[in-house]
């Protein structure tokens, strides 16, 4: 057919109804690509057209061609603009082929696809133009819906096919097994796992074998109790799930599954989705584990009683040490007391130091078993930082003095002076690095100094520095510093001994107080231990609270002259004299000092002892004679022991003499009271009041100890006081003595045979309703280990005494308790 003249020529109702027919057949067709191609040959020719061709358009700027048949359109035709903007308008469109330049001839009819999916057209050629009656116009209607339909097919055929891809992809590579039996027995599928794991060929979804196959699988478990009370949980309803329910086979075990089945509802599909799960190696891990934790169990069991009989032994241990030590040093403190020749006295104190050695060895290897034990509990309490500076350096004076070290300290003025936290554990730490620095240091001084690093709310985080000027200690050797039992010098030659225990204490002491601990130093030149701590500011402690306005209008403006060959010494005098508003002058020689005495007046000097060239006798008589007229008043400091008025040449030369390490509070009280014109007193000298209590203040006292030496320690060290005693050998006898007889103070050993203190303590506190009317009790213990000081405070005792202790000790604390102890009736 060469052209169309008139639209009745053709029956186009009957090529209609044909066209829609044979789509029928056509849309059965499974393979996207003979639709593609048949789609357009059908439409083509029902409408007697000479060519059809199927356009995608692909973006504005391409277009494809998908089918043509039977021969091909100029690509003019399917331009991708038109093709767009037919798209867009979105209705049939014919167009004479003269609109596409000369060359063309004949008519094209345009059917575009807009649809969710696929953008394009179908293109029908014509060699003759015709007239488009309403007989071709519904043709064509029919052939467009019939297009839109077969592209609509494709497009969901895609999505299925995708949507299976992608299911089959998933259930194929998914670890678990996957059923799914539908409620009517008609249909069933599994997966490749769960065909592996039931025995089934997955080919073949037959809902009667997967059943009996999981029958099967089913009844080979061993648990099957389990199984079976499980399994009634859920049929009993329709629409029950169950998760991790566990078949187990073989013994040994040799399969686990969990199994887990949910109801899958939908408005056409009622069934069971199942899982299978292999947990075999989780369900042996965990049992393994299990059996694991009964052993850990019972092994923990075992190290905690080991532990307990480890600590009751370290604490008898300690006890039975500590109380013959208590016995040697505190007799050694009664016997250096007494009349002696040099000799004698040589030999006593050589008994001392080697007791207190023993004792300083017996304590580390004590404090470090505590701590790793995780006995140690640290203690907050309000204290402060200058006095626990002043007690390490009481400790250690004498050793310093035997070296003729300085023993200095410097508080930046920021630093809070009271603090709340261990007291003792400081102290202990600071006594552990100040004693190494005194060991290692020939000549020269050791340096504390307390700096603040942070504050953070009411959290100061404080750097503290102990600083010698020693040997050093070289770089190959700083990795030994804080192991335990470890030395830096651990050879068969070494000159200093140890446990090599104190800097590992020191490191977990310091790191319970959320701090640090380093060191630095340089072979030859001395070593400086840095380490921080947390703690909180108090100002409770009403001895160190700011100092009084009198006090200050005395020094106030006051002018010192500071002589000592120690610089370091020198600029902290300064600073504190400076603290107290005084004008100081230092200076490192004593022609410096006289020309600055010639040149201007001063109200006081303090001069060292020790200095090269001439010692602080001469020049103070070198003053005395050059200025005669100035009257200055000297005070001596001495780190050479205890000088008396009475040991120098001339008494009259000093005002005062404080020994070093000399106490801030001290310099100022001496100050005060050497420039009070008023002041009457004979001139002060530092010596420790050891006096004994009158008669007039006599109080009952009794002492509870089965130890033989420490009985006799306690009663001599009393005597030597002026104070008698009783003495009982168990709490049985305690409790005898105090029914007969009214005590002031009971000094209770805590460890005694029959009845031990702590019991002793209890019935004590029972007897007397008032605490007015009950005596002070004193704990006596050499047990180091187990928290001593807070059981004796939880069993009702008023204090506490750690043997071995001296007499000084022992003195210490009954002043604490003599004015209350005065008051009891």
């Amino acid at each position: 057919m060469n052209k169309l003249k008139a639209g009745n020529q053709i029956n186009w109702l009957r090529e209609s109804l044909d066209l829609l027919t044979a789509m029928y057949v056509v849309k059965e067709e499974k393979d996207r690509v003979k639709l593609f191609k048949q789609t357009p040959r059908l439409i083509q020719k029902h409408a007697h057209a000479h060519t059809s061709a199927l356009i995608q358009l692909e973006d504005d700027i391409t277009s494809r061609v998908l089918a043509e048949y039977p021969t091909a359109v100029p690509p003019a035709i399917y331009d991708a603009y038109l093709i767009g903007s037919l798209v867009s308008e979105n209705r049939i469109a014919v167009k004479q082929a003269e609109e596409f330049g000369n060359q063309f001839s004949g008519q094209y009819v345009f059917l575009p696809l807009n649809e969710a999916h696929f953008k394009g057209a179908l293109i029908l050629y014509w060699s003759a133009a015709f007239e488009v009656d309403d007989l071709i116009a519904e043709f064509l209607n029919h052939a467009w819906v019939a297009l839109r339909d077969v592209i609509c097919l494709m497009q969901t055929q895609y999505d299925i096919e995708e949507l299976s891809t992608r299911f089959n992809a998933i259930m194929e590579t998914t670890p678990q097994g996957i059923v799914f039996v539908d409620d009517s027995g008609k249909g069933a599928w599994v997966n490749k796992q769960a065909s592996q794991i039931l025995g089934v060929n997955n080919d073949k979804n037959e809902p009667l074998a997967i059943s009996m196959a999981m029958t099967r699988l089913r009844s080979a478990a061993i648990n099957q109790e389990e199984i079976q009370r499980e399994g009634m949980k859920l049929f009993s309803s329709p629409n029950q799930s169950l998760l991790d329910w566990r078949w187990i086979f073989g013994d040994p075990v040799s399969l686990v599954l969990s199994v887990s089945c949910t109801p899958v509802v939908s408005e056409n599909i009622r069934g069971r989705l199942w899982a299978f799960t292999d947990i075999t190696s989780l369900h042996i891990t965990n049992s393994q584990l299990s059996e694991l934790n009964i052993e850990l169990d019972e092994k923990r069991k075992i190290a905690d009683e080991q532990n307990q009989a480890k600590s009751a032994f370290l604490a008898n241990m300690s006890h039975e040490i500590r109380t013959p030590m208590n016995g040697v040093i505190g007799m050694t403190s009664l016997l250096i007391s007494t009349s002696l020749t040099d000799e004698q006295q040589d030999y006593v104190e050589t008994i001392r130091i080697s007791g207190e050695t023993l004792l300083s060895l017996i304590n580390d290897i004590l404090d470090f078993s505590k701590i790793e034990s995780g006995k140690m509990e640290l203690e907050t309490q309000p204290f402060s930082l200058t006095s626990v500076i002043e007690e390490t350096y009481d400790l250690l004076t004498v050793k310093a003095d035997e070296k003729g070290l300085d023993l200095l300290y410097l508080i930046d003025a920021d630093v809070p002076s009271e603090i709340i936290g261990d007291v003792t554990r400081l102290r202990q730490i600071l006594v552990n690095l100040v004693s190494n620095g005194i060991k290692f240091t020939e000549k020269g001084e050791i340096l504390i100094s307390i700096e603040l690093l942070e504050k953070a709310g009411s959290i100061y985080t404080l750097q503290f520095s102990v600083k010698d000027s020693g040997i050093g200690i070289p770089q190959d050797k700083f990795h030994r510093l804080f192991q335990s039992f470890s030395q830096v010098d651990s050879s068969t030659t070494r000159k200093h001994g140890g446990t090599g225990l104190g800097l590992a204490i020191s490191q977990r002491l310091v790191e319970a107080m959320q701090g640090s601990i380093r060191a630095e130093s340089k072979y030859g030149e001395g070593s400086c231990f840095i380490f921080t701590i947390k703690v909180e500011a108090s100002a409770q402690l009403k001895q160190f609270q700011k100092r009084a306005p009198g006090e200050d209008a005395v020094l106030k403006g006051k002018k010192a002259l500071i002589l000592d060959d120690n610089l370091t010494n020198l600029k902290i005098l300064k600073k504190q004299f400076e603290y107290w508003e005084m004008d100081a002058s230092i200076f490192n020689h004593h022609e410096q000092a006289f020309q600055a005495m010639r040149n201007e007046h001063f109200d006081l000097a303090i001069i060292d002892m020790f200095m090269p060239e001439k010692d602080g006798i001469d020049v103070a008589r070198l003053i005395k004679s050059t200025f005669p007229g100035q009257n200055i008043p000297l005070i001596l400091f001495s780190s050479a022991g205890y000088i008396t008025m009475h040991n120098t040449l001339d008494h009259q030369l000093f005002a005062a003499i404080l020994n070093k390490p000399v106490k801030y509070e001290h310099i100022k009280k001496t100050i005060l009271s050497v420039l009070d014109k008023n002041n009457k007193l004979s001139p002060l000298v530092n010596k420790l009041n050891t006096g004994v209590y009158t008669k007039s203040s006599a109080i009952n006292i009794l002492i509870a100890e089965d130890n033989d030496i420490n009985q006799k320690l306690v009663r001599r060290a009393l005597e030597k006081l002026g104070l008698l005693s009783d003495l009982v050998f168990n709490g049985l006898e305690v409790l005898h003595a105090v029914e007969q007889k009214n005590y002031d103070l009971i000094l209770m050993d805590v460890q005694m045979p029959e009845m031990d203190g702590y019991e002793a303590t209890r019935l004590v506190r029972k007897k007397y309703e008032s605490a007015s009317m009950r005596p002070v009790i004193i704990a006596m213990t050499a047990n180091a280990l187990t928290g001593d000081k807070e059981r004796a405070m939880s069993e009702g005792m008023d204090d506490y005494i750690s043997k071995p202790f001296k007499i000084h000790d022992l003195k210490e604390k009954i002043d604490q308790w003599f004015p209350y102890l005065e008051t009891l009736p």
